[in-house]
């Protein structure tokens, strides 16, 4: 026997579960036409479930500092003129199951760009890296 611990595979394993539930969830919302109920769910149900999760976490103590209120007050503002101008645009379109071009969200904006599978796979992954990355920080 030598001193050392032995290494845990545990932090690997949900790293790889994690990773495996990510792909699936893009490889389903990639699948998924646009604007249908199933994409919503696909949107919805990780949202919640990782934002109930955030909120279990006790967040540090971090100083306040002016700097910091400058920021949160920024980011704030600017999530919520992105979020007004995205719930507006949605409000307005004639049929909520389709994209209008008269009142684009941010969705229909993308669309063009994601129209192949691939870069749909590619903008799941990436909206669920992000998503995951910023409720883990």
């Amino acid at each position: 026997m030598t001193g050392k611990p032995a290494l845990s595979m545990r932090p690997f394993r949900r790293w790889w579960m994690l990773l495996a539930v990510g792909a699936v969830l893009a490889a389903g919302g990639a699948a998924t036409r646009p604007f249908s109920w199933p994409a919503t769910v696909l949107v919805v149900v990780p949202g919640v479930v990782v934002s109930l999760l955030a909120f279990r976490v006790r967040p540090e103590r971090i100083s306040r500092t002016a700097r910091l209120r400058r920021g949160v007050a920024v980011w704030s503002t600017l999530l919520v003129i992105a979020s007004a101008w995205e719930m507006y645009a949605f409000v307005r379109q004639p049929d909520w199951t389709r994209a209008s071009d008269l009142h684009p969200t941010l969705s229909t904006l993308l669309d063009p760009a994601l129209e192949q599978w691939p870069l749909r796979f590619a903008g799941w992954l990436v909206w669920l890296g992000v998503g995951w990355w910023l409720v883990s920080r």
